[in-house]
């Protein structure tokens, strides 16, 4: 089923067209688990958040936005619901512990402030070394990575061929890969 057939599908099921939402379901399901246990790796839990995504999808379909491409709207909306639930068990986590122990509770705490300054710190550098790529590899990096547009659509977009996009990638990806190694904090 191409990219065209799923964007009619998407159009199909926002005005009720049960069997395009299925379609939609068919094509999806077997990558957004696939993509949900990178995120983390309780199936159960990623397998709740795609049945209470398509329940939300299908409840709310004709408030939903037309988009190219289902499948990014699909993947993203899952790892917000992931993102959302495992929030949800960390404070519930969080909650036990401080009722378990004063002493575990105050390293616990040390190592989530340890753990978030480290996020914080990759992040910034992360952003920093983004900024000091040339235009055209931030560019490059920004619609496949922020964006999960495909090689092919980045290469006509940018008016590249495909080859010219995979290597601009690939510079950018090593020039990354080296500042960060470079700039984040020994252990």
């Amino acid at each position: 089923m191409s990219a065209l057939d799923h964007d009619m599908d998407w159009i199909r099921m926002k005005s009720g067209d049960l069997s395009a939402f299925e379609r939609i379901y068919r094509a999806h399901v077997r990558p957004m688990m696939r993509y949900g246990l990178k995120i983390t790796d309780d199936p159960a839990l990623v397998q709740d958040c795609i049945q209470d995504l398509f329940e939300e999808i299908w409840n709310t379909r004709q408030h939903l936005s037309d988009t190219p491409y289902p499948k990014f709207y699909l993947l993203r909306a899952l790892r917000n619901k992931l993102s959302r639930q495992l929030s949800k068990q960390s404070f519930i986590r969080n909650g036990e512990l401080n009722l378990a122990s004063g002493e575990l509770l105050s390293g616990y705490v040390e190592l989530d402030i340890v753990a978030r300054e480290t996020e914080t710190h990759n992040r910034q550098t992360l952003r920093e070394l983004l900024d000091g790529l040339p235009r055209r590899q931030q560019e490059a990096i920004h619609l496949r990575f922020y964006h999960n547009i495909p090689y092919e659509n980045i290469a006509e977009m940018m008016d590249m061929n495909y080859q010219s996009v995979l290597n601009l990638v690939q510079r950018a990806l090593k020039s990354l890969r080296k500042g960060f190694s470079l700039k984040s904090p020994r252990t």
